[in-house]
Formats: C-alpha cells, sequence, structure tokens
C-alpha cells in the first residue's frame, strides 16, 4: 500500500507542472503569463547551462517550448501513470528545477525568483525520498511474510516425512507379518 503523503506530493506535483508548462506553450488561457514567460526565455537563453561546453545555444522559443512540453509530459506521467515511469519523470522535472535556480543565479536573479525553483526542487526530492521509503518499508513487509511462509512449509514437509515414515513403518509390520500368516494358513490346510 502506498503513502497517502507519497500520493498527495505526486499529485499535487503533476498537477502544479502540467499548470506551468501549460504558460509557456501556449498564450491560449494566460495570455500575459505566457508573454512574461517569452521574455524570460529570451533573457534565459543568454546563460544556457552547456554553451560554455558545447558552444551551442537553442533558441530562445524552442528551449522554452522544450522545458514547457517536458513539464507538461512529465507532470501528467506523475498525475496519471503509475509505476516507475514516475521516477524518471521526477528526476527529469528535479533537473529542470535545478536547471532554473542555477540560471537564476547565474542572471544575479533576486532571491524571489530563485524561490520556487527552490522550493520545488526541495519537493521533489522530497517526493524521491518517500518514495525511497515507501519502497523499503514494502520490501521489509515482504521479506517478514516469506520467512513465515518457508517455516510453514517446513513444518508441513515435516508432517508429511512422519506420516510417510508411519505408513512405511507399518507396511514393513505387514510385510513381517504376511510370510507368518502364510505358515499359519498352510498349518491350517
Amino acid at each position: 500500500m502506498a503513502s497517502i503523503a507519497l500520493t498527495v506530493l505526486t499529485l499535487t506535483l503533476g498537477m502544479f507542472f502540467i499548470f506551468v508548462g501549460h504558460f509557456k506553450i501556449t498564450p491560449k488561457f494566460f495570455p500575459d503569463v505566457h508573454e512574461d514567460m517569452r521574455r524570460e526565455f529570451g533573457r534565459v537563453n543568454k546563460v544556457f547551462p552547456f554553451y560554455q561546453v558545447t558552444g551551442w545555444r537553442p533558441y530562445a522559443k524552442n528551449y522554452r517550448l522544450a522545458v514547457g512540453i517536458a513539464e507538461v509530459v512529465c507532470g501528467a506521467i506523475l498525475v496519471l501513470i503509475p509505476g516507475r515511469l514516475k521516477q524518471l519523470a521526477n528526476v527529469v522535472l528535479l533537473i529542470l528545477m535545478l536547471g532554473a535556480v542555477y540560471t537564476h543565479y547565474i542572471l544575479h536573479d533576486k532571491f524571489e525568483r530563485m524561490a520556487p525553483g527552490l522550493v520545488f526542487s526541495l519537493l521533489l526530492l522530497t517526493r524521491l525520498i518517500i518514495y525511497r521509503q515507501v519502497v523499503q518499508r514494502e520490501k521489509g513487509l515482504s521479506a517478514e511474510k516469506k520467512p513465515m511462509k518457508s517455516e510453514e512449509k517446513i513444518k508441513d514437509e515435516d508432517v508429511e516425512e512422519e506420516s510417510d515414515d508411519q505408513e512405511s513403518q507399518s507396511d514393513d509390520e505387514d510385510k513381517q507379518r504376511a510370510p507368518s500368516d502364510k505358515k499359519k494358513d498352510k498349518k491350517n490346510i
């Protein structure tokens, strides 16, 4: 059984990233926020984290769309898809948030601009920790149950062996009695 905290945190983070990623992709519902994101990514593009290593910098529009699509897809995975794929989506979102914190730091933005990235990085990290604890707890519970089952099997096997031994002893006794019974039958004839 999954933890309630893990479920609530997963759903909350998933919905948040779907919502925020939507701002970056389309101006359909919130045109003012979308316009702010467009301007922000024009500024953020100048300090692309891998520019110094690769010498390549994406166009601001492509960068914004890639980050927005990644947020929406990973958020949808957190909300809709069960299993280990959620952990991969969590790690991708954590990397995006750490990249956002790095970018705001390099641009010398105020703490208010960095705070959402920090908070959601910590929430994503917390989700991974809670998931790991839940998995370890479930493994511990299943490990406790398995020895009980194996002990029961051993007891059942011992009982079967004892009954087999008793049957074989009674068969041996019958075999020993059978020749003496035949002798008695021959004497009576």
